[in-house]
This record gives structure tokens, C-alpha cells and sequence, in this order.
């Protein structure tokens, strides 16, 4: 049978590019509280309950400006609507809520509650400006409640109109001075608004009520530092340090400021005094490292480099941030340097042969710097999935690249691993399938594919879930089981009604046997259209043509397959020219008047050989003229 299998690799390219959604203030965490609390009592009434409760209490509290005018009748029937309005929210009925909280606005405009709850349903529907006057009189009207201004304030951060928010959040902490997270937002909207010495008030207040912290006592010595107000700024170091004089990072911290700002002789002292409490930190260390380079102690810096990175004593992340400096330091050298980092890599790897965090820097390093040495890489490659087999990102790069290799052991071995760790991954599937039919394992081939198919979700990529039937239905033809076949290419085109090979292979097995020509004709043409220069689709449009007995346009399309004017060696030599498809150019060239032509492409036929060329080929070139099978 001519051999019709023309499917590409397929590699997902596909980013997911994770993103985290920071709200400063939610609108919604009272109404979620409120639901959940309802919900618990386990029936709509207890929730008209809560809801009646609650506007009780607001009466109670609020100055008449609210309901000012609002006559008894009038209160009951917009105690009735909000209530009913609130246990339709409860039940998922927004529309309904959303109308009722509106009438609840006809009987009072000034309804804070209401107010507040048609602002939330207008944010949702990006009605910002009517959202934000309805927050703002919510909030005029019961200036008291601290909800309403939060959900203002952060309906202004939202939209980084960072000023109003500033008005509200002052006014927040004002209410509820006792509310550290509020206090750190204020901070951060200093910081922002770049007024420091607000930001270090706001963190003062923090500290009465939380007590000394290192990020707070850290980031005031960065404000002190851009007021220039270096002796406070350390002032706050020392204070840390005092408050927690057993805790080395924080005397380490003030050392390595002071290096920072190249006093270098108050650094060294600092040093010294941690040596002597823990002379084996490890900080410590990385510190002294640092005032070696600075002040070009080169010998005594190598010497405790290499301590670090050798010693087992480091914690991992230090040795790899340290092993990263040192190849990007020595990398800028001649060919010592390079000579230098292939020394450190293979003795770590002898001492931390384990060490997934090494195992990838070597790679990052191998792919950075000789990108053209892809054994190294592939070795460091194999040995990260073998520590860590759900590494999806070795495993894409290893299947793709024994696969480009051809290296079809391999790649079985890989996939079969990867059909276990990830059974999700059609592409491990997909890949198996082809290193086990270019072994000739057609059954596990089909099976691999068929698994493959089984494993598919409604978040797979519809084309690899078609390339997956398509190849099925090849596998099926080629065993005989054409009716299952013909159902698998059905499926593939479900999923993506332009798979060109399958279009291409429906087609030319439905001209074979002389059956829906009319839709092999379409299939194939809509294939031809999608890959013009394909040769394979070429020679099956040409050949159903032909079947249609439209001779002279068959003979067209199977010009550009195999021109009359090429030479011989030419044609025998191009992998998508085979023996059917120079058996197909000589009938189609009989049946066009063409006898010499016919029988040149017959005899090239029979030198190619191969499957799928016609058993009475041998006596039409006996007998020079076209005979059918």
C-alpha cells in the first residue's frame, strides 16, 4: 500500500504565564463573611434574621441624615426589599438582587447599606463611576464604618489614584489605630507618594503595637538612609541588635551596610565580634567574602571562596549563588578561567553528585556558554530527570531532542517513564507511539496512541488530541481494520477539521477503493490548500482526478509531482517521489495521450519499488500500455 504518513512533530510551545492578582482591599470580604455566616444556619430565614439585625443596628447608630423623611411604612417596606434583596444574593440570583437593591434606593437614596451593596454589583459590571459616587455617600453618610472605608480606599488603589487613597487610609488607621495591616498599607502609600519621614512615623506606630521586627527596623533604615540620616538609620540597626542580641544576622546587617557605604574599617570590627560569638557562621562568611574583594585581598578571598562552595557545612542555595558568581567572574577570562570553571563544576559534582540545584546551574552554564555542545547538555539533562523524574521541562527538552536525533531506544525508554510520572501529557504518548512504530511496533504503537487519546481532557490542545486520532486511524488502515479507521479520522477531524495529513490520508484510502469520490476530492483539495508544495498531497489530488476520469486536470497537478523535463535520478532521488506515485504519473499520462512519457515513469516505478504499486505493473510494461488492477 503506498505509504501516505506525512505527520509532523508536534511540540507545545505553549507559555503559561502565571500571574498573581493583588487587590490592597477587598470589596468582597464582608460579603463573603456575611454568606458564609448565613449559610451555616442552614436556611434563608435565619439569614432574613441576620440581615434584619443588622439594619436594627444601623438605625440605631446612624444620624438621621440617612432616613431623614423616611416615614415608618416606608422603613418596613425597605426592611422587607433589602432583606429580600440580600437572601437573593445569598442564592446566586444577582439580576434579582441587583433589581431589588435598586427599588431598596427608589424608597431611600440615601440607604448607606444599600449604597455600599449597589457599588459592589457596579464594580463587578465596571460601572466605576457610579460605583465610586455610591461608595463615597456610603461612606459620608456612616463616616463611622470602617468596611465602607476600606473598600473606598481600595476601589482607589485599584486605579492607582493613589491620593484619594492616602485620605481614606489615614482616616482608616484614625478609626482603627489598633489594625497593623492597615498601617502597613498607609506605609507602602507613603513610600510611594515618596514621603518618608510619614512612612517612618506610620512604622513607629507599628512597633507599639507589634514590638521590634526586623523588615520593619530594616526598611526604616532605608528611609533614614534616603533622608540622609545615617547616624538614625544604623540607630535602628543597633536597636534590632539589642533587642535580639543572640541573632548574628542582625549585627551582620549593620557590618554589611557599612560596607556598603565603603566604611570599611567599622565593617571589619563588626565582623570580628561575630567571629568570636559563631566563628563557623556561614553569613558571616559570604560577609567577609565581599570585604576581601573590595579591598583586593585576593589569595585570602579564593581561599575562602572555595571554602564555601566545597564545604558541606553551606547551605545548598548559598553554594549555587556562589558557584554562579564564580563562572560568571572567571567566564569573562581567557581560557584559564574556562579551564578553572570545568575543574569546580567536576569537583562539586564528585562531592554533590545529588545536587539537583548544581545539576541545573551546569546546565544553565553548558547552554550559555557552548550551546553547541548538546552531549554535555543531553548527559546533565538524562541525570536531572533521573533525580527528579517530574521535571517536566528536562523531559519536554530530552523527548524533543531524541527525537530530532532519532534516537528512537532512547526516546521509547523516556516516554514510557514520562507515560508514568505525567499521564496527562499527550505529548509523552504521542512520542512513544512514534519511537515504537519506527521500531516496527506497530501494536504498542497503537496502543501508545490510543492511551494517548484515552487521556485527553477538555483543557487539551485540540490538534494534538487530532494528530493522536489521525495516526490511530493510519495504524488501523494499515492492519486491515479499515472501518475503525475511517471512525478515528472522523474524530481527528472533530478536533480540528484542518489536519492536513489527515485529510490528505482520508482521502486517498476512500479513492482506493473507488468509493465518495466526490468527498475525497473535497478532503484532498482543502489538504493541497493548506500544504500547496506537499507532493504527497499532490499525487493524491491528482490521483482522485484521475479515478473522476478528469484526465487532463489530473495530469496538471501530477506535473508538479514529477515534471516531464526532470531527469531521472532527480525523481528516484526525491523521499516524497516514490514507486506508486511515478506508477500513478505513467497512467495518468496514458490516459492523456502520453504512451512514452507512461512508460518511462512505469520502468522509473519499478526501479523505486516499494509498497502500494500495482500488481499488473510488470505487464504494462510488457505490454507498453495501461492496464487496471
Amino acid at each position: 500500500m503506498k505509504e501516505r504518513n506525512s505527520h509532523k512533530a508536534y511540540w507545545p510551545y505553549e507559555s503559561h504565564r502565571p500571574y498573581v492578582l493583588y487587590r490592597y482591599f477587598s470589596f468582597f470580604i464582608l460579603s463573603l463573611f456575611t454568606l458564609h455566616c448565613m449559610l451555616s444556619c442552614g436556611s434563608a430565614k435565619q439569614a432574613a434574621k441576620t440581615v434584619t439585625a443588622a439594619r436594627t443596628t444601623v438605625y440605631r447608630t446612624l444620624s438621621d441624615e440617612a432616613y431623614a423623611g423616611l416615614s415608618e411604612p416606608d422603613r418596613l417596606r425597605l426592611d422587607y426589599f433589602y432583606q429580600e434583596a440580600c437572601k437573593q444574593k445569598i442564592l446566586g440570583n444577582h439580576v434579582a438582587a441587583y433589581d431589588l437593591y435598586r427599588h431598596c434606593l427608589d424608597i431611600c437614596p440615601s440607604a448607606p447599606e444599600v449604597l455600599f451593596d449597589l457599588a459592589l454589583y457596579q464594580t463587578s459590571l465596571r460601572e466605576d463611576s457610579l460605583a465610586l459616587q455610591h461608595l463615597v455617600r456610603a461612606a459620608e453618610l456612616d463616616p463611622e464604618n470602617t468596611h465602607y472605608k476600606e473598600s473606598l480606599a481600595g476601589f482607589y488603589l485599584d486605579r492607582n489614584r493613589q491620593v484619594e487613597a492616602l485620605t481614606e487610609l489615614e482616616d482608616l488607621a484614625r478609626l482603627s489605630p489598633r489594625r497593623s495591616d492597615v498601617l502597613g498599607h498607609l506605609t507602602q502609600l507613603y513610600v510611594a507618594l515618596n514621603r518618608p519621614a510619614d512612612a517612618i512615623r506610620t512604622l513607629d506606630r507599628i512597633e507599639v503595637l507589634e514590638g521590634k521586627m526586623a523588615n520593619v527596623s530594616y526598611q526604616k533604615f532605608a528611609l533614614y538612609m534616603q533622608l540622609k540620616q545615617e547616624k538614625k538609620a544604623f540607630g535602628e540597626l543597633e536597636a534590632l541588635c539589642r533587642e535580639y542580641p543572640h541573632e548574628m544576622s542582625y549585627r551582620l546587617a549593620i557590618g554589611n551596610q557599612l560596607l556598603q557605604a565603603e566604611r570599611i574599617s567599622e565593617a571589619q570590627k563588626v565582623y570580628d565580634q561575630v567571629r568570636k560569638i559563631d566563628p563557623d557562621n556561614a553569613s558571616l562568611k559570604l560577609s567577609m567574602l565581599e570585604l576581601y574583594r573590595r579591598t583586593g585581598k585576593d589569595s585570602l578571598f579564593t581561599a575562602m571562596q572555595d571554602s564555601l562552595m566545597y564545604s558541606d557545612k553551606t547551605d545548598p542555595e548559598m553554594r549555587v549563588a556562589l558557584v554562579r558568581d564564580f563562572v560568571t567572574e572567571h567566564m569573562k577570562e581567557d581560557s584559564l578561567g574556562q579551564q578553572r570553571v570545568e575543574h569546580t563544576f567536576a569537583r562539586l559534582d564528585s562531592l554533590y553528585p545529588k545536587d539537583l540545584s548544581l545539576l541545573q546551574l551546569r546546565a544553565a552554564y553548558l547552554a550559555t556558554y557552548y550551546k553547541s555542545n548538546d552531549s554535555a547538555f543531553v548527559a546533565v539533562m538524562d541525570r536531572v530527570i533521573d533525580l527528579e523524574p517530574e521535571n517536566t521541562q528536562a523531559l519536554f527538552y530530552l523527548i524533543q531532542y531524541y527525537g530530532q536525533h532519532k534516537d528512537f531506544v532512547r526516546l521509547e525508554s523516556l516516554c514510557r517513564r514520562g507515560v508514568l510520572t505525567h499521564p496527562e501529557e499527550l505529548i509523552c504518548h504521542y512520542y512513544l507511539g512514534v519511537a515504537c512504530y519506527q521500531q516496527d511496533k506497530k501494536a504498542e504503537a497503537l496502543q501508545a496512541f490510543s492511551e494517548g487519546i484515552v487521556q485527553k481532557t477538555p483543557e487539551s490542545r485540540p490538534g494534538m488530541v487530532a494528530d493522536l486520532y489521525s495516526i490511530v486511524g493510519d495504524l488501523l488502515h494499515e492492519m486491515g481494520r479499515k472501518e475503525e479507521s475511517y471512525a478515528a479520522y472522523d474524530s481527528c477531524l472533530v478536533y480540528q477539521d484542518d489536519n492536513a495529513s489527515c485529510l490528505n490520508n482520508y482521502a486517498y484510502f476512500l479513492s482506493l477503493e473507488e468509493s465518495q469520490l466526490d468527498r475525497a476530492e473535497e478532503m484532498s483539495y482543502r489538504a493541497i490548500r493548506l500544504e500547496p508544495q506537499n507532493r504527497t498531497f499532490l499525487d493524491t489530488y491528482a490521483w482522485i482526478l484521475f479515478m473522476k476520469g478528469r484526465y487532463g486536470e489530473a495530469q496538471a497537478y501530477m506535473d508538479r509531482v514529477c515534471p516531464p523535463d526532470s531527469a531521472d535520478s532527480v525523481l528516484l532521488a526525491d523521499p516524497q517521489v516514490g514507486g506508486v506515485v511515478l506508477e500513478h504519473a505513467g497512467d495518468i499520462a496514458w490516459m492523456n495521450g502520453l504512451p512514452e512519457q507512461a512508460l518511462r515513469f512505469w520502468l522509473l516505478a519499478k526501479q523505486a519499488g516499494g509498497d502500494g504499486l500495482s500488481a499488473v505493473l510488470s505487464k504494462k510494461i510488457k505490454l507498453k500500455k495501461f492496464l487496471k488492477e
